[in-house]
């Protein structure tokens, strides 16, 4: 019954450590959301994309080195916001902004 007892404690305390860690992530998560809605909040209006904004909102972004496989170039674009809220992603495709390009 003892052995019993000892492995139901590791068992629970096992489960106390990733409930911990799962409760610290989601308030971390919470604390982020929040902070990144009170700066969105103070450029609600804007008419400039200004660098001050930029660095504000926008951690880093990624420009991925060109794909030409397809016989055209695209070019994948990753914008890390602040607080790690979220990531969006943009694909540059040079078929759509081909100056060169003749109308048909």
């Amino acid at each position: 019954m003892s052995a019993g007892y000892e492995d139901e404690q590791k068992k629970l305390r096992a489960t106390v450590a990733e409930l911990s860690a799962y409760i610290e992530t989601a308030e971390q998560k919470s604390a982020d959301v929040t902070a990144f809605i009170r700066a969105v909040q103070k450029y609600e209006h804007i008419t400039e994309l200004t660098p001050e904004i930029m660095h504000e909102l926008i951690e880093k972004i990624v420009v991925h080195a060109p794909d030409k496989s397809s016989g055209h170039r695209t070019q994948e674009i990753e914008i890390h916001y602040r607080f790690n809220v979220a990531v969006a992603t943009a694909v540059a495709d040079s078929m759509k902004f081909d100056k060169k390009r003749k109308a048909a």
